[in-house]
């Protein structure tokens, strides 16, 4: 369990602590990235892909574990088969059952361990769909203000135009008048 959110293959996305960022390669043969710095208007996708990738690989560690737990029981059987325990008044005694069950509620513990951060990483996953829907209803509101801002612009110059060649034609008929008053006189 050390392994997979902190020691040496690290998911640095769930707090690893590792300074490259990334995922690194693990025992079980992950194959790693590197995450580079993106534009502020790809975080919230790149999140959102960051978070499927770290539970993908959390998914695959998890059935590599289960794989290698499968392998160890099954030597440790045939070990028990080949050299069975004898206890101080000749009983033969095999401490696979007490093994096994100290290992099914390690792997119980373990297995709750691993659910409860598959939980956490769903409900993040969730939060992290809703901020980008917000973010998207955003987007669409600014959109559509900046549309409406643009029509009303557009409006405004052309009645300023339309003034401005209103008074340009008046102040043109009130200097012909002017002018054709002056001369008359």
């Amino acid at each position: 369990m050390q392994s997979l959110f902190g020691g040496g293959g690290e998911l640095g996305l769930l707090g690893g602590g590792g300074d490259s960022g990334g995922l690194k390669e693990d025992g079980c043969g992950s194959v790693a990235w590197r995450s580079s710095p993106l534009p502020h208007d790809e975080v919230y996708s790149t999140s959102h892909f960051a978070l499927i990738t770290a539970y993908q690989d959390i998914k695959t560690r998890l059935a590599c574990l289960e794989r290698e737990n499968t392998s160890i029981k099954r030597k440790l059987k045939i070990y028990e088969i080949k050299f069975p325990m004898i206890n101080e008044f000749g009983e033969d005694t095999n401490s696979y059952c007490s093994f096994e069950s100290k290992e099914t509620a390690m792997l119980h513990s373990e297995n709750g361990s691993l659910q409860q951060r598959v939980n956490a990483l769903t409900h993040e996953l969730q939060k992290r769909k809703e901020r980008e829907e917000q973010l998207e209803d955003v987007i669409k509101a600014y959109e559509k203000i900046h549309m409406e801002k643009n029509n009303l612009q557009r409006d405004l110059d052309k009645m300023v135009r339309g003034i401005i060649q209103f008074t340009a034609l008046h102040i043109h008929y009130f200097a012909v008048a002017f002018f054709v008053r002056h001369m008359a006189h």
